[in-house]
């Protein structure tokens, strides 16, 4: 009975460790192994000029897009698929090349307020090379490590009940 139990307890243990959080993947669009220096790509369509942004963080498929040039910020997160429901919406990052390309400045863009609103003055048109950060939301973080203290509070009770069957 004490086998049992103890195979019993250590499939549990390793099914916890085993539990990891699925992220979404994006396959990245064409021409993504071999980036070229141009700043922008004439589409294969034949009538439009595309411009690379990288998105990262918080939406459904973050990677590098090639977009049509006069995109905008909401536009360009929901061709990434949206924003996932841990994404924070009041402080999107647009991460871009100043003219003179010797620094970068960073646009701190309320998107949920234009979601509001409807007043798209403050939402920027993407230029080449930009990168967009969608941030997680404050509480995320704390989900997240309240998660894994859980399993590490798992892990140990199991070991108690190893311990409590073992010395029985």
């Amino acid at each position: 009975m004490k086998k049992i139990i103890f195979m019993f307890l250590i499939l549990i243990g390793v099914s916890l460790l085993a539990q990891d959080i699925q992220r979404p993947t994006k396959s990245v669009r064409a021409g993504d192994s071999q980036r070229s220096a141009s700043r922008y790509i004439f589409s294969s369509g034949g009538d439009a000029f595309l411009m690379t942004i990288k998105v990262w963080g918080e939406v459904r498929q973050p990677g590098i897009y090639e977009i049509p040039i006069g995109m905008d910020l909401v536009e360009l997160i929901s061709s990434a698929g949206g924003p996932t429901d841990r994404a924070k919406l009041t402080a999107v990052k647009v991460i871009r090349e100043t003219r003179d390309s010797t620094h970068c400045e960073v646009l701190t863009i309320n998107v949920k307020e234009f979601l509001n609103s409807g007043d798209n003055s403050e939402i920027p048109e993407m230029r080449p090379n930009d990168t967009v950060v969608v941030p997680l939301k404050p509480v995320q973080y704390f989900l997240t490590s309240l998660a894994w203290t859980q399993q590490v509070l798992s892990l140990v009770s199991v070991y108690a009940l190893i311990q409590y069957y073992f010395n029985r």
